[in-house]
């Protein structure tokens, strides 16, 4: 029996935040991280993350002002660049209500631009531009970096390639773990990152009951509100002045357009379809025309080309806002709802909030 104070299952970016946040706060807590393929390689590796600091509820603002917080401790003292880097970046806005829109969600306001600099981007017919704070997130760096850094703590336990096939309590208090390889694995809290293979998971109800909260003190019945939807992710080469560094998003459009690594641009594109298996699907034929006609009008015809695309999956509310569910409340084990690009976007936030469940249960309180 491997015994260990805090189990996380899951090695993307939420879990391995999360062990790094735990282990930042008190360096002797024993933590593990299980992970049943390699680092990254789940959700986290679909993921191409522009960083903005838009927030759609209370809670969700504070998840983004919670992840700055930790953005800047976790680089200090970092060479650069790192996995998050500044990138200048304008929302399209076609109407006062919109503009109304942002002013409310951005958690750093964004100021009136006439257009584009050095013709990087065109402004849309009827469009105006606000020009906002952004940086890019490289998922791949920033799970090499995580490892780099939890490998160095003698406390932290790091196993790929062990899927967790079964929980219950233990016997002496706790939960323990069965690994595919028989591995046996025992902690006082466990908490499962599983992005968004996390509501279809035979571990999410395997300790039986479920309660729910988003922030302190709101409670939610089992699962509700935790949905599997669509997302719609291209990749852009882009050529003449739109390949200088930059990114433009619409509200609006529900489209955003950012370079990530390897001189290309990813694409993300809003599209309601809810309740979906977390797999790879082929573009719809819709998705890509309403990619191609905001090309058109930011980049302009014949300066863009798609490369590839991706369908994948998110999870998280209606509303966009991450849960953290606590399974069996005597037993100390929780489940982080998993997202998708959004997840990069908010996994210090999320972890965050998860870490400060898991060390109030280790005082005896309640989250």
């Amino acid at each position: 029996m491997n015994d260990q104070d805090v189990l996380v299952v899951g090695g993307g970016v939420v879990g391995l935040t999360l062990a790094e946040v735990l282990t930042r706060h008190d360096p002797a807590l024993r933590v593990t991280v299980l992970e049943q393929h390699g680092w990254g390689s789940g959700a986290t590796g679909y993921a191409g993350a522009v960083d903005i600091p838009y927030a759609h509820t209370p809670f969700h603002r504070e998840l983004v002002e919670t992840g700055r917080q930790w953005w800047k401790e976790f680089q200090a003292g970092a060479p650069a660049p790192g996995p998050r880097t500044p990138l200048p970046f304008a929302w399209l806005v076609r109407s006062s209500e919109a503009a109304a829109h942002l002013e409310e969600t951005l958690v750093t306001p964004a100021r009136p631009v006439a257009g584009p600099a050095g013709g990087a981007w065109r402004l849309p017919a009827g469009a105006g531009a606000l020009a906002g704070e952004a940086h890019v997130i490289d998922p791949g760096l920033l799970t090499a970096a995580l490892v780099e850094r939890l490998a160095a703590r003698p406390s932290v336990r790091l196993a790929e390639g062990r899927r967790v096939t079964d929980l219950a309590p233990a016997a002496d208090g706790g939960v323990r773990a069965v690994t595919a390889d028989g591995g046996q694995w025992r902690a006082a809290q466990c908490v499962l990152a599983l992005g968004p293979w996390l509501p279809g998971s035979p571990l999410l109800s395997a300790l039986g009951s479920v309660s729910g909260s988003g922030s302190a003190g709101e409670q939610v019945s089992p699962g509700v509100g935790v949905r599997t939807k669509r997302v719609y992710g291209l990749r852009v080469a882009l050529s003449g002045p739109a390949a200088v560094r930059y990114g433009v998003g619409s509200a609006e459009d529900g489209i955003f357009l950012f370079p990530v690594s390897g001189g290309e641009y990813a694409m993300s594109v809003k599209h309601d379809v809810w309740d979906v298996p977390p797999e790879e699907q082929p573009l719809p034929a819709d998705v890509l025309a309403r990619a191609a006609a905001f090309l058109d009008a930011v980049v302009g015809p014949g300066a863009w080309e798609v490369t590839r695309g991706r369908v994948f999956a998110d999870t998280y509310t209606p509303d966009a806002t991450p849960r953290l569910l606590r399974l069996s409340p005597t037993d100390g084990v929780f489940a982080v709802t998993g997202l998708h690009g959004s997840g990069v976007r908010l996994a210090a936030g999320t972890a965050t909030h998860a870490a400060r469940a898991v060390l109030a249960c280790r005082q005896g309180g309640t989250t």
